[in-house]
């Protein structure tokens, strides 16, 4: 019993000697480990964002350590880590670049490559960049694990929505603001000008110091002047407008007049340059039996030969 004792107790001694030794093995392998990968530091639209732009959609991701490998086979090796896909799960094409001005930040862009596809990039829907395990730095060094982004597009209907209604708003505000401004500029323009033409004789007469009857015959003579300016000035309109008539009139004539073409002569058609001919048929007459002893109203005969040749046979 005795040395089963103390096998026992040497067993649990050793077993308290080498359990730290291990873990402080484990935890100096996995803090190698862990120095020898990179991270994503941030992302622009940044996980689980929402209104992102559907044209050109595209996704900037900053990583802890440089990402521009000198080998073209690890540039093209690393491109195929990345894939978008929508809510469906179906693979939008891409293209993925490297950042040369940036390149100690760890900028790589992945831009969706829908130009020559059915593909359409749609509103309110549900994207994931999926960040495979074997990207690797410029140092060689792999990602260790996958990453994915999500991200919702801008509901274009309900923004395109929300524009209209504003600018309706802005429309209907600018119609009444400038009715209601053009409205008061008149109300004040009326309200003067009835202050200019209301005298009160009291206040005159007190300022002025004459009499208010004085005041009021005053008001009156230049009422009167202002009535006689106002008809002459309307009697003036009506002349004018008047003269105008006259002169539309006259005008209207000389159009109408310049209108109606008068023909001096007959022409024929042909001097139009017509070539189309007419041709004419005469008919005869059946001709009238001969009196033998001589007609009494001979052709072509005028009224005084014929008095002459019966003066003759008078004779």
């Amino acid at each position: 019993m005795k040395r089963i004792g103390a096998l026992f107790c040497l067993i649990i001694i050793t077993m308290t000697l080498l359990v730290p030794a291990s873990f402080a093995a484990d935890s100096s392998n996995s803090g190698n480990t862990d120095s020898a990968r990179f991270t994503i530091e941030s992302s622009t639209p940044e996980d689980g964002a929402t209104g992102v732009s559907v044209e050109n959609l595209s996704v900037k991701i900053y990583f802890s350590k440089e990402m521009l490998p000198e080998s073209k086979s690890i540039r093209q090796a690393n491109a195929k880590q990345f894939k978008l896909t929508n809510a469906k799960g179906k693979e939008i094409p891409i293209r993925v670049y490297y950042s040369h001005k940036e390149r100690k930040d760890g900028l790589m862009m992945v831009v969706s490559d829908i130009v020559d596809t059915d593909i359409q990039i749609q509103g309110n829907t549900e994207y994931t960049l999926t960040i495979g395990e074997d990207l690797q730095a410029t140092d060689g060094t792999t990602l260790g694990h996958e990453e994915t982004i999500e991200f919702r597009t801008l509901d274009q209907s309900r923004s395109t929505m929300v524009y209209t209604i504003m600018m309706i708003v802005m429309i209907v505000g600018m119609i009444f603001f400038s009715m209601r401004s053009a409205k008061k500029a008149m109300e004040k323009e009326n309200d003067q000008k009835q202050k200019k033409d209301t005298v009160n004789p009291y206040k005159e007469a007190k300022r002025t110091g004459k009499s208010v009857e004085e005041i009021v015959e005053k008001d009156k003579k230049k009422k009167a002047k202002q009535a006689e300016a106002m008809a002459k000035q309307k009697a003036k309109e009506a002349e004018l407008e008047a003269e105008l008539e006259a002169m539309e009139a006259k005008r209207n004539a000389k159009q109408k007049k310049a209108s109606t073409k008068k023909v001096s002569s007959p022409r024929p058609i042909s001097a139009a340059g017509s070539q189309y001919k007419v041709k004419v048929v005469t008919t005869q007459s059946p001709q009238k039996p001969q009196n033998k002893t001589g007609s009494t109203n001979p052709k072509n005969q005028t009224g005084k030969q014929k008095n002459a040749k019966n003066r003759n046979k008078k004779k």
